[in-house]
């Protein structure tokens, strides 16, 4: 029983055990999931910035920026005038006027692609004439200065976030605004009709902090700009810019492109081919898919994994006690048959230690009240009406059953008395006996067969059957016992049989003492 005890704790615990260790979240048993209050952890919630923000399906489309206003707030400088340019840093001076910028600003899904046109028209004649400084340039590109124009295209792109909230994380630019990867920048809707962009260019340390505000039914959007290089002393205001961004058509779009080129006077091998290019104005320095895939969400880990989740108390405890009472009603199942089995032998036995006592009235195979009641008085040794305990153990521990073991003695007292007094009267023991019918006449017959069998005395093989049919019938007519038919027919087999029996019983015995 202690082993089994052992199997169902084991097979209780290591359920438990495995259920903890790899536990589905948002079950009846389990944790809630991450994901149910927190989108960064649902798989299933979308990567599509316009989905996520719908700011975006707005913004996205064909832009005009008119730059109102770009100056140095400490010197006064005008950026949209002329400066000589440094090839080596040149974000600080154009040598050209600043007027007009073509967007087109798209999203496809979880990327973002801004690709853009800057058309300068030609610097004036005043500063044409000037003198230029050694390491700097008036003109970029073919042109000559204050007679051609210059065009050049920028690129931003960018894809939706981990964090799923509508941001757009930029991953790098190109052309104007330089090739660099600009991990730490992001453009941000703050509502349906507010955004703002803040980000760095790594390389260069030259800051652009920039924000916008729809206006006039979503066709036009108003803002501000200030750019500054971090790492110089007290991180200076380049510049600040106020610009008016005006929505157009794709036809409107490109036939203003032309009338700038046009009014620019702007070289034909100076112009960008807009028409024709779709994702990327700047060739090689485009993004690749490789590229993407380190930040779009929709080809990259989310560092947002839901982990397993864990049981809660309540199930642990149902567990528990579901696998305790499923252990109990095993046990108590086990002991019920334990004992039906105990009582079932013992029952057995107490009969056959009866049938080796009592003497039948003849030509009867029942046990009649007055052969039941000197079987009770042969058992009641003290004579004072009632069966002790141990005046039944005396008598069941003699005869050739073999010692019957306690426990199944215990089992056969218990069941003798019924009214639980601690002895066993008459009426008990007769109403037990009832109980005993099948098994006293089943060994009563197997006597019976036994005594038969003994007074075979044949003189030859030929003559066997005829001598113990002979013997039978004496016998039987002095008990008045009927022998059944087969008994003779089957002796040879039923004689094998009765000493494998009387073997079995003396084992059974011995294995019971033990």
């Amino acid at each position: 029983m202690g082993s089994m005890m052992k199997r169902l704790v084991g097979i209780l615990l290591l359920s438990l055990f495995a259920r903890a260790s790899g536990t589905d979240c948002g079950k009846w048993f389990s944790s809630d999931c991450l994901a149910d209050s927190d989108k960064r952890y649902d798989k299933g919630y979308t990567n599509d910035i316009k989905e996520q923000q719908s700011f975006w399906k707005q913004y996205e489309g064909y832009w005009i920026n008119e730059f109102l206003q770009v100056n140095n707030p400490v010197t006064g400088k005008d950026f949209t005038q002329p400066s000589f340019f440094n090839p080596k840093m040149p974000y600080t001076g154009i040598p050209y006027k600043l007027q007009r910028a073509f967007y087109n600003e798209s999203i496809v899904g979880s990327r973002y692609y801004s690709n853009r046109v800057y058309i300068f028209p030609p610097a004036d004649e005043v500063f044409c004439n000037q003198t230029i400084p050694e390491g700097f340039l008036n003109v970029i590109g073919n042109g000559q200065c204050g007679v051609n124009g210059y065009s050049d295209d920028a690129g931003l792109y960018g894809t939706s976030s981990y964090e799923k909230d509508g941001r757009i994380q930029l991953l790098r630019s190109t052309g104007f605004y330089g090739a660099n990867a600009n991990p730490n920048t992001n453009m941000t809707a703050v509502d349906e009709l507010t955004f703002y962009f803040a980000g760095m260019i790594e390389a260069t340390g030259f800051v652009n902090v920039f924000t916008g505000t729809f206006l006039n039914n979503l066709t036009q959007i108003s803002g501000t700009q200030s750019s500054f290089v971090q790492g110089l002393p007290n991180n200076p205001i380049l510049n600040t810019q106020v610009f008016l961004m005006t929505k157009v058509t794709r036809e409107e779009w490109l036939a203003a492109i032309e009338q700038e080129y046009e009014s620019a006077n702007v070289l034909q091998e100076d112009r960008i081919d807009v028409a024709g290019i779709q994702d990327c104005f700047s060739g090689d320095a485009c993004v690749t898919e490789e590229e993407w895939c380190t930040a779009d969400p929709e080809c990259s880990s989310s560092p947002y994994q839901e982990p397993d989740g864990t049981l809660k108390a309540g199930p642990i405890v149902g567990i528990v006690l579901a696998g305790v009472v499923v252990a109990v009603a095993l046990i108590v199942a086990y002991f019920d048959h334990k004992i039906r089995q105990l009582r079932k032998q013992a029952r057995h036995d107490f009969a056959r230690r009866v049938a080796q006592s009592v003497t039948l009235t003849p030509g009867s195979r029942q046990l009649s009240p007055e052969a039941l009641a000197a079987e009770f008085k042969k058992i009641d040794q003290d004579k004072n009406g009632s069966i002790s305990n141990e005046e039944l153990w005396e008598f069941v521990s003699s005869g050739k059953l073999g010692e019957m073991t306690r426990p199944e003695f215990d089992a056969l007292y218990a069941v003798m008395d019924a009214d639980g007094n601690g002895t066993v009267d008459f009426l008990e023991f007769c109403a037990y006996m009832s109980l005993c019918k099948a098994d006293f006449n089943e060994a009563k017959d197997r006597m019976s067969i036994r005594q038969v069998r003994a007074s075979f005395v044949a003189p030859s093989e030929a003559s066997r059957s005829s001598f113990a049919e002979q013997t039978a019938q004496r016998y039987s007519s002095r008990v008045s016992m009927k022998v059944p038919s087969n008994i003779v027919e089957e002796d040879d087999k039923e004689e094998a049989d009765e000493q494998n029996e009387d073997q079995e019983i003396e084992e059974k015995g011995s294995a019971r003492q033990e």
